[in-house]
Formats: structure tokens, C-alpha cells, sequence
């Protein structure tokens, strides 16, 4: 799915502008004003030796190719590796090669900043503007309702150029009709891209056609359609995953370093948050006594990383402590203190314990009491798959799941299958970039609930 040579011209000569641009904006922050002339020629003058090579980077990484115009979600991560890898050429060059007079050390980390920043805006919010793109067609193979949910939504959203002709599915159409569909929609040059649910094909026929027309032959582009739908949505599709795929993208994948970081940071925030949390839980504890007069905490044993049972604390919201099931299907109530707590998630600060003692992260997919797990686990293929990693206070599902009826967790099985779609997610790509990013959701969350009633268990 490629674009003619006018729009990939204003789209070369745009990122080209940006980064002469971005030189400027980098030495009127670098100099708090209007830079001396001769400065800002020199730096022009020798950025524009490394522009060729930059480009060279572009094209090797995929800023020109069809895949940047299909996964957006990934254009800013991509801009930056290219831009990093861009700053380490212009630093070896500037301090090596004697014909260039600067050596900026302070201005390519600013710059670095600048022109990822104007380039992502210049591709995302500029470029498409200027360009009316009409979407290609596209065949979407693959069964199951999440092949249906992504077509129907790359269909609607202007973000994505695929117009999805039609689908087709492997468990009720035979391979030969397939094949023939999609022959004619290729001679008749009505689409440009498959999106393939690698799962659904069992035939091996049909796989040998599907690499001979998109990689062998190079008729059409090939989208996976886990991929696709992982972009489209930020959470994994059940129905396209399975034990292999987990093998393959999560257990062999340990990010030691990661894991060291993420283990050194809720040790630091857990002993400099203890001394607010523990003027807010005083507070607590006296409103729930004034309330009823009953017991303040309440410890539960849940799941946790392995699927070893952990104990965790928190203040009472409800009438009593219950064996995990979901609001509704029980005579425990919560209490008038206990929705504020709620709210205001006051109720987990205790838990900053289990995080300082390993047991929990600040950011994690949420541990189930062992009564709800034993329920779930029966019931919903790969849910255990979330206790690969520490559970957490936090979690990417719950800063960005919107649930029924004002809920703030799940209380059905469907509620709970999509939790575990975003869960998922977050096990594979987890980072402490979207540890940063599901901190500063939460707390968008916690200021919403504030002044909306939900329910939570």
C-alpha cells in the first residue's frame, strides 16, 4: 500500500523543513532570544551534512513505508529511535571530523527534544490534513468476534486507510473460495492489504497463498491482524492468542533491567509516600470508627505473581469482609465512609506495605481475592497468564477500561474478559514509559471518580 510520488514529496520535503526549523526553535532555547546570525548559520551549515545520512536512517526504520501510515500509535516511538540514532551520528561526526567549527553538546539534547516533538506533530496532526487520503481496500481473514470488532472499527475511524471489502472466515469458507476472492479482488486491483489472524489458518494451502501474495509476489501488503488489533485497540484479543503466543511474547521476554528499576522506584516511593499515607489512613480510621464502630482494616488473601497467594491490607469500605464476589450478588454494602475511600482510592494506601515488602508493584495488573481467581481461572482461557508478573495497586486495565453501569472494576464475566485483554497488553509491552503513563491516567481517573458514584470491589 504504497502512495503516489506528489504525497510522499510533500511529506520528504515537510520533514525536511522540520528539521531546519527545529535548529531554530532548538538555538532561541538554547540562547533565550534570537540567536546571532553567524551562530545560527554555522549550526544550519553543519546540520545540513548530517540531513542525508538522517534520511538514510528514516528510510532504514520505516518512516516511508506503508506500515507508519497503518500502526499511528507507534510513529512517536519510532521518530524517537530514528532521532536518537541520528543524534549519536551528529555527536561522532561534530566531535571528529575537524571541518565542521561546532560542538554542540547541550544543543543536539535539546534539539533531540525539539525536533521529535515537531516532527511527530508535523506527521500527525499536519500532514494528514493537507493530504486527503481515500482509504484501500483491504480482506480480513480470520473467525471470532474480535476480527468483526476491528474491522468494523478500522472501517469507521479516518485514522486507519484500510476499507475492509469483505471477510472472510476460515471455519465457513473452504480454501479454494478464499483464494478465489481474494484472486479477483487483486486482479481487479480493488484491494491493497490482507489482515490475517495467523491463528484461524489451519490449512497449509491456504497459508502458502496468503506468503505468495503478499511477500513472494509482493500483490498486496500483509497485516497481521493481532498487530493491527493491539494498535487499534491497546489491548490484546483473546481469540487470537494462546499458550504459544505467550511462550513466544511473554515468559521468554524477562527485562531484567526493567524489572531492577521498576523494583528500586516502589521502594523510593514507598518510604517517601508512608508519612502522607499514614496521616490520611489516621484520618480514615477515625471516620470509620465515628461511622459504626467497627474493624478499620481488613486483610485478604489474593493472587499473586506466580499464582502464589499473598496477603493484602486495606481499610474497610463495606459492611464486612467477603470471600471475592461481585457487588449485587451479596448482602455486603458500602458503607458512606467507605465511598469516599473508594473514590478517592484512599482505601489501597495500606497496600503500599505489600509494595515496599515485593509482594506488589504501584503499577500491575490488580490481584483477585483467591475466591473470585478460582472462579475466573475456571472459567476464562488464559487468565492465569496475568500472574506472570507482580501484580500492582494500579493497572493499565484500570486506567483506561470504562465498565458498565459507573463501575471502576469488573463485575461480570464480559467486564472481566476485557480486563483481561488490557492486562494482557500490558504484560507484553510493559515498560516504565507506560508505568509513567498508567500513573498519570490513574490519577486522571481518581480526580473523575471524585465526583461521580461508583462501585469497586
Amino acid at each position: 500500500m504504497g502512495m503516489n510520488r506528489m504525497t510522499y514529496l510533500i511529506l520528504a520535503l515537510g520533514d525536511i523543513s522540520t528539521l531546519y526549523f527545529s535548529v531554530w526553535v532548538t538555538m532561541y532555547a538554547r540562547y533565550f532570544g534570537h540567536p546571532d546570525f553567524s551562530i545560527l548559520y554555522a549550526h544550519l551549515y553543519s546540520f545540513t551534512f548530517l540531513f542525508i545520512p538522517w534520511f538514510v536512517i528514516y528510510v532504514g526504520i520505516g518512516l516511508y513505508g506503508a506500515y507508519t501510515f497503518i500502526y499511528r500509535r507507534r510513529l512517536s516511538q519510532t521518530i524517537l529511535t530514528a532521532q536518537s540514532l541520528n543524534m549519536i551520528i551528529a555527536a561522532v561526526v561534530f566531535f571528529t571530523v575537524p571541518i565542521f567549527h561546532i560542538t554542540p553538546k547541550t544543543i543536539l539534547v535539546v534539539y533531540l527534544i525539539v525536533s521529535t516533538m515537531l516532527l511527530y506533530i508535523w506527521r500527525v496532526f499536519i500532514y494528514p490534513n493537507m493530504i486527503h487520503q481515500t482509504k484501500k481496500g483491504a480482506v480480513c481473514i480470520g473467525d471470532g468476534e474480535d476480527i468483526q470488532e476491528l474491522a468494523s472499527i478500522i472501517q469507521k475511524d479516518s485514522l486507519y486507510p484500510l476499507f475492509i471489502k469483505a471477510i472472510m472466515h476460515p471455519s465457513m469458507h473452504n480454501t479454494e473460495e478464499i483464494q478465489k476472492a481474494i484472486r479477483l479482488l487483486v486482479e481487479g486491483e480493488a484491494i491493497c492489504a490482507l489482515v490475517v489472524d495467523m491463528s484461524a489458518i489451519k490449512d497449509e494451502s491456504l497459508m502458502e497463498y496468503i506468503y505468495e501474495t503478499t511477500h513472494k509476489n509482493n500483490k498486496v501488503l500483509f497485516v497481521n491482524a493481532l498487530d493491527l488489533y493491539e494498535e487499534v485497540f491497546e489491548r490484546l484479543p483473546l481469540s487470537m492468542i494462546d499458550d504459544r503466543w505467550a511462550l513466544e511474547n511473554v515468559s521468554l521476554a524477562p527485562r531484567r533491567i526493567y524489572g531492577i528499576f521498576k523494583r528500586i522506584i516502589d521502594i523510593v516511593l514507598s518510604i517517601v509516600l508512608l508519612p502522607l499515607a499514614a496521616l490520611l489512613i489516621f484520618f480514615s480510621v477515625m471516620a470509620i470508627k465515628i461511622e459504626d464502630g467497627g474493624p478499620v482494616f481488613i486483610s485478604q488473601k489474593r493472587k499473586g505473581k506466580g499464582d502464589k497467594n499473598i496477603y493484602t491490607y486495606k481499610l474497610r469500605t463495606m459492611t464486612f469482609s467477603d470471600a471475592g464476589v461481585w457487588i449485587g450478588n451479596s448482602d455486603n454494602k458500602i458503607t458512606k465512609v467507605g465511598s469516599i475511600l473508594r473514590k478517592t482510592h484512599i482505601d489501597e494506601l495500606p497496600q503500599i506495605l505489600n509494595v515496599l515488602g515485593g509482594s506488589m508493584s504501584f503499577v500491575g495488573p490488580r490481584p483477585d481475592i483467591v475466591g473470585l481467581y478460582n472462579t475466573l481461572v475456571e472459567t476464562t482461557p488464559l487468565y492465569s497468564m496475568r500472574y506472570l508478573i507482580t501484580p500492582g495497586i494500579t493497572g493499565w486495565a484500570q486506567a483506561v477500561q470504562i465498565y458498565d453501569k459507573g463501575n471502576i472494576s469488573p463485575q461480570s464475566f464480559e467486564e472481566t474478559k476485557v480486563r483481561l485483554q488490557y492486562d494482557l497488553y500490558y504484560v507484553k509491552n510493559r515498560s516504565l514509559l507506560l508505568d509513567i503513563k498508567v500513573v498519570l491516567l490513574t490519577v486522571g481517573v481518581v480526580i473523575k471518580t471524585m465526583f461521580v458514584r461508583n462501585k469497586r470491589i
